[in-house]
């Protein structure tokens, strides 16, 4: 058996500088969640590389280089990263799962090319997957996808996990293509988010949008039987326990040590993006220092 991760970006990264071509491996949450994974069973993945290649040639060598990887890369124009991924999956669907309603910038374009790349993600899997395959669709960038490859091989095993909310009904119903998702979404046989809450929306939205027969956690559609679970992703705990051993970690921990002396170290690490709270935590480490004065500067 062999597992096909499908996903919107690939585990490796790619960056250009002087004309040149670079790879390195990607530090992003969906690699690292699945990183066990592609070393317990033979897997491949398949996504796009990060970086927009025109050049038949640069594409040819990248899809050489990645494929000794088991990575098989999907090229996307400009104009398809700007309006499916900036455009529809960013300015869309990411605020409406988010509830951050106002944030929504709907163009009926970025939809046509959302439906576009999904086409052209499904048509690079078909010609990956084996018999005896199990696909594992990852997030909101691809959820038309399950639909597709379902229509296409009726008996392929087809998983997907959704890694950011999803909304209650009241909040995706607003979306104009509510029906379409959830079709697409329904061609998986199992479908996973990271809590029942979660979970408890998304067969609220398949009931009052399809009017279709549900269960505490299954999904009767197109004479089939869908499994809707919760799966939290958790972190690899060994290797974050091991690194506190190692001598570049403990040298770092004694300069910061040195560093700081008896002041207290307070870390957030996050990309800029108004989902993340950046301003609700200065904010409250703010109202700390008013309520504490005697931490200042400690």
């Amino acid at each position: 058996m062999r597992v096909l991760i499908i996903a919107n970006r690939l585990p490796m990264k790619l960056t250009q500088s002087a004309g040149r071509i670079a790879f390195k491996r990607s530090e992003g949450g969906l690699a690292t969640g699945l990183a066990s994974l592609h070393t317990d069973v033979e897997t491949h993945w398949l996504g796009w590389p990060g970086l927009h290649v025109e050049d038949d040639a640069q594409r040819t060598h990248i899809t050489e280089v990645m494929s000794r990887h088991s990575f098989h890369p999907v090229f996307l124009t400009e104009q398809q990263i700007e309006e499916y991924y900036e455009g529809y999956c960013n300015n869309v669907v990411w605020p409406l799962c988010h509830y951050f309603f106002a944030y929504i910038q709907y163009d009926k374009k970025t939809w046509e090319a959302y439906l576009e790349v999904n086409r052209l993600f499904f048509e690079a899997a078909m010609k990956l997957i084996r018999p005896g395959d199990v696909v594992w669709i990852q997030d909101y960038q691809l959820m038309l996808l399950p639909g597709l490859l379902r229509q296409a091989m009726p008996s392929l095993s087809i998983g997907y996990f959704h890694h950011i909310p999803f909304p209650s009904f009241e909040l995706f119903r607003v979306l104009p293509e509510r029906a379409d998702i959830l079709r697409g979404l329904l061609g998986a046989d199992l479908i996973g988010f990271h809590t029942p809450d979660y979970m408890r929306h998304f067969i609220s939205a398949a009931y009052r949008v399809l009017n279709v027969e549900c269960d505490l956690d299954e999904i009767h559609f197109d004479k089939r039987l869908i499994q809707v679970n919760a799966f939290p992703m958790g972190i690899d705990f060994e290797h974050y326990y091991k690194a506190g051993t190692r001598v570049p970690v403990r040298t770092l921990a004694t300069t910061f040590r040195q560093q700081f002396g008896a002041q207290k170290l307070v870390l957030s690490v996050d990309r800029l993006d108004y989902s993340k709270g950046i301003l609700h935590r200065l904010k409250g480490f703010a109202a700390a220092l008013e309520r504490r004065p005697d931490l200042c500067e400690r």
